[in-house]
């Protein structure tokens, strides 16, 4: 084709405006209706079956012709072949001025934001069609004259679930520094998978790179340091593959929280189309948020009806972008001297790995727990008194039914060899760890190998029956939990208590010696001389090799026990209650009362152990055995 010529008696070649897999792109005139259109060609050989695939861009374009926010194929043109030629199929498609967004200057972050949020409504249309575009990316996506946003080129697009919309699926093709882990991996497309390459071309939006940081390469990666050429190619498949990610919270401020959740490693944990669309609206559009708020006890969580639980959700979707009052540190309000300063691009972890505990005896757990940090998310506050001494909770009204629960937990062990960090905050690495609908947790430790006992949980989580938006709704907050805990452990180990525990606390006594061999018998086969320690010792469970046996004593606080949680009873002098199935079915947990304290807001607080065994016996056969080991174990309680 030249500039001039006609094709099917109506569309004037004007100038080619781009190559594609078939040869050059040409701006063309449709004289018919008066409107600047694309003809884009694919040249086909053999017979109709043979066309399919090729055509498989065509089909799955007519499937959205009408959608706002996908380029519309308007007719397929074929060119009769000359003698021994192919046939060229020339796509008569939407003129979209100015082609894709890449090498285009950076967009704010709510104007990327607006964007974001149209093209996950096309996202959310192509799930409902069975289709997986794999290869969203900023040279795909245009904008018209008005700023409406439009997903182009399905040429790498993907039939999933049966779907009919498109041809028979041949190898899918994707950009590996915008594709998601299970693309560069091999593995079947999913429509989370242009969750994530959206996420990426956001941030490649607003920072005018994509959230790939060219650091050096962890051990076990292709080669060693920067590279370039194909060892550079290879380093990027590599990280690619690994889910590496580093975003530029500083640059894209309010959007920071929900990339983190789109850009998350495992599929299942990602936001779907249609919620990213929320999430990324309420970011452009913020301040549309309200709802009751309530301060509650946690055994208070009712079961919520499913509108309740609806109405949670969207509230919760519009309170998480909620930036305007995020600082430009992209946090939480607590910036200040020895702030912790994000990874630049290029930067390696500085520095040895060193204590983030001390001596949890003396640490403060709380001051992890910054109840402003989640202010956007409903009413929240500190929950002092409630679970073992290496944990501290932020307890979070969304409106005056619900409720989510912020944990922040020392935990034993190194960071898990089989877990990579999926990025740094300063000093800090944060993984992973399986999320559920119900639950979302993260670690942290100081660099990517820590020190052994040196790691500290964050687990967002809510009651049965409760919905909020699913795992990516919460994982969300944990993401917002995790950057303001990283302030505070970027300064240092954590602080001290003031005041500290009082002498006659649980907090300095050892949970493991209160039983020993001759208590542990009560448990059939439990070997008494391999326990697993919690941290300080605050708790040790014992497994054994008959029916599936476990036991485990630890300190618990929270208010104390009485007849309407269980069966009251007399332990070695001390008050207890039993409750039958009280871990989950198969279980029977014990609370022997040590003390009551006053606690937060005055109220009366205890401290307590918590004895349960589980296993395939009956439950009261369960019951009898750890009622004897909480005998024993009160037996060896300190004094008062």
């Amino acid at each position: 084709m030249r500039c001039g010529d006609e094709l099917a008696g109506r569309y004037v070649a004007k100038e080619v405006i781009g190559v594609g897999r078939g040869g050059e792109v040409w701006l063309a005139h449709d004289t018919v209706v008066g409107q600047d259109v694309v003809l884009k060609p694919e040249r086909i050989e053999g017979d109709r079956e043979t066309a399919l695939r090729p055509l498989g861009e065509a089909r799955a374009l007519a499937k959205f012709r009408g959608h706002p926010h996908v380029v519309t194929l308007f007719d397929v043109v074929i060119e009769a072949p000359e003698e021994d030629a192919a046939a060229t199929y020339w796509f008569v498609m939407e003129h979209v001025p100015g082609g894709g967004l890449d090498g285009k200057p950076p967009l704010p972050p709510r104007q990327a934001a607006r964007v974001g949020a149209q093209l996950a409504d096309a996202l959310a249309a192509l799930r409902e069609a069975g289709v997986v575009h794999c290869d969203v990316k900023p040279a795909n996506i245009g904008l018209t004259r008005n700023g409406t946003a439009k997903l182009l080129d399905f040429g790498a697009a993907y039939r999933i679930g049966g779907a009919e919309t498109i041809t028979a699926n041949g190898p899918y093709s994707f950009t590996p520094d915008y594709a998601a882990p299970e693309l560069v991996r091999g593995n079947v497309p999913l429509p989370a998978s242009d969750v994530f390459c959206l996420a990426a071309t956001l941030h490649a939006l607003v920072t005018g790179a994509p959230p790939r940081a060219d650091v050096t390469e962890p051990a076990g990666g292709p080669g060693a340091g920067r590279a370039g050429g194909e060892d550079g190619a290879r380093l990027a498949y590599w990280k690619a593959g690994q889910g590496v990610v580093e975003i530029d919270a500083e640059a894209v401020g309010p959007l920071y929280p929900v990339l983190s959740a789109m850009l998350r490693h495992n599929p299942r944990e990602r936001p779907e189309a249609a919620e990213a669309r929320q999430l990324l609206t309420a970011v452009a559009e913020p301040g549309r948020h309200g709802g009751r708020r309530r301060r509650g006890r946690r055994w208070l969580l009712p079961a919520t009806a499913l509108a309740l639980c609806t109405a949670l959700a969207l509230t919760l979707l519009a309170l998480l972008g909620d930036g305007d009052n995020r600082r430009d540190d992209g946090g939480t309000g607590n910036a200040g001297p020895g702030s912790a300063q994000r990874q630049l691009p290029g930067e390696s972890v500085q520095g040895a790995a060193r204590s983030l505990i001390g001596d949890p005896h003396t640490a403060d757990v709380c001051a992890l727990a910054v109840p402003a940090a989640f202010d956007r998310f409903g009413d929240s506050r500190v929950d002092v008194d409630y679970g073992n001494f290496d944990r501290c909770d932020v307890l979070v009204h969304p409106d005056g039914e619900n409720r989510i629960d912020v944990s922040f937990q020392l935990r034993g062990g190194s960071p898990p060899e089989t877990s990579a960090p999926v990025r740094t905050i300063g000093n800090i690495a944060v993984r992973e760890e399986p999320s559920t609908r119900n639950k979302c947790g993260l670690l942290l430790s100081h660099g990517e190998r820590g020190e052994a006992g040196d790691v500290i949980r964050i687990r967002v989580e809510v009651g049965e029956g409760t919905v909020t938006g699913g795992a990516a709704t919460l994982c969300t907050v944990a993401d917002t939990a995790t950057r303001s805990a990283a302030e505070v452990l970027n300064r240092g180990p954590l602080p001290r208590r003031s005041p500290a525990y009082p002498a006659d606390s649980l907090a300095w006594a050892d949970a493991c010696a209160l039983l020993d061999a001759k208590a542990l018998s009560a448990v059939p086969g439990v070997s008494a001389d391999a326990p697993e320690a919690g941290v300080a010792n605050w708790s040790c469970t014992w497994f054994s090799d008959v029916d599936d046996l476990e036991a485990e004593i630890a300190f618990f606080r929270d208010q104390p026990k009485s007849a309407r949680d269980g069966d009251p009873v007399r332990l070695s002098g001390h008050d207890a209650v039993v409750v039958p199935e009280g871990n989950d079915d198969g279980t029977c947990t014990v609370f022997v009362l040590h003390r009551e304290y006053s606690g937060h807001d005055a109220e009366t607080a205890a401290e307590m152990l918590r004895l349960h065994v589980g296993g395939r016996p009956p439950v009261a056969d369960l019951c009898d055995m750890v009622t004897d080991l909480a005998a024993s174990a009160a037996a060896k309680l300190p004094a008062l």
